[in-house]
């Protein structure tokens, strides 16, 4: 896919994931974003540090609303109230909106994760106007980083399994992420000196050749911007109605615009 489509793909994503509360539509867009990864991403691209990573970091969201937001008419538990932040209540109603706060960051960073997964970086630099070109170089790099730090992590776990290390408490796991974060270092500097071997910021810089435009890029595009056209109208007319589980659970009320808005992303996946 043209990195410009992806672009606009990733933004129509994102704005209707992040323009409404209702879970059914944050869900839709997360799922399509997993089947884009799936279909697009390069054959080295490993998925499974980025899984681990939204996992740990929902399940960390849905635990902090819990623990601190203790509203709802359902408690499951309840702490005494003496004990500062995480006394009283926890309830069924805090469970289900930290679950929507984390489905809407979950979502959010799967329909931006085809930016670093599928493109190359220097793809998603040409892809960016000439005035933008060195932002561009360093959120190409950034982008890029996630990755990098998913498989070294990967390595050196291995690495360490081999020596005999087995994981046993927190305190264990310092001897994988400390060999990471160095490699981390030392790939961030290595990439500056490539840089300023380059000549990087002297002059125009080089390019590879671009992809080729094709019809299913035109497509993705106009099908993006529409989705985002309907999502801000569906917003401005106050159709897209929020979802509140509080005092007590409903259904998410389903406005026909947003869902087509949410479907319509999946067009980056039609074969």
């Amino acid at each position: 896919m043209n990195a410009r489509a992806l672009i606009v793909w990733s933004l129509a994503g994102l704005v209707v994931a992040l323009s409404t509360t209702n879970p059914i539509y944050r869900a839709l867009i997360a799922l399509i974003a997993v089947n884009v990864l799936r279909t697009w991403s390069r054959p080295e691209q490993d998925l499974r540090f980025l899984v681990r990573a939204i996992a740990f970091t929902t399940v960390g969201a849905v635990f902090l609303n819990v623990a601190v937001g203790h509203l709802g008419d359902t408690a499951l538990i309840s702490l005494p109230g003496g004990w500062p932040v995480i006394g009283g209540p926890w309830t069924l109603e805090s469970i289900a909106y930290g679950s929507d706060a984390a489905l809407g960051l979950a979502a959010a960073v799967l329909v931006v994760a085809p930016l670093s997964y599928v493109l190359e970086p220097a793809e998603l630099v040409d892809a960016l106007p000439k005035v933008l070109e060195r932002a561009g170089i360093v959120v190409a790099a950034a982008l890029n980083l996630v990755p990098g730090i998913g498989r070294s992590f990967g390595q050196v776990r291995d690495a360490q399994t081999m020596r005999g290390w087995r994981p046993a408490g927190l305190r264990s796991w310092a001897d994988v992420i400390v060999p990471v974060a160095i490699t981390a270092v030392e790939g961030s500097l290595e990439l500056a000196e490539a840089m300023e071997s380059r000549a990087f910021g002297s002059g125009p810089r080089s390019r590879y050749a671009p992809r080729a435009w094709r019809l299913r890029d035109s497509i993705v595009v106009v099908v993006s911007v529409a989705a985002i056209a309907l999502a801000v109208w569906a917003r401005a007319a106050g159709v897209a109605v929020d979802w509140y589980p509080y005092p007590g659970l409903s259904i998410p009320p389903v406005s026909p615009a947003m869902f087509v808005a949410a479907l319509l992303p999946a067009v980056a996946i039609w074969p």
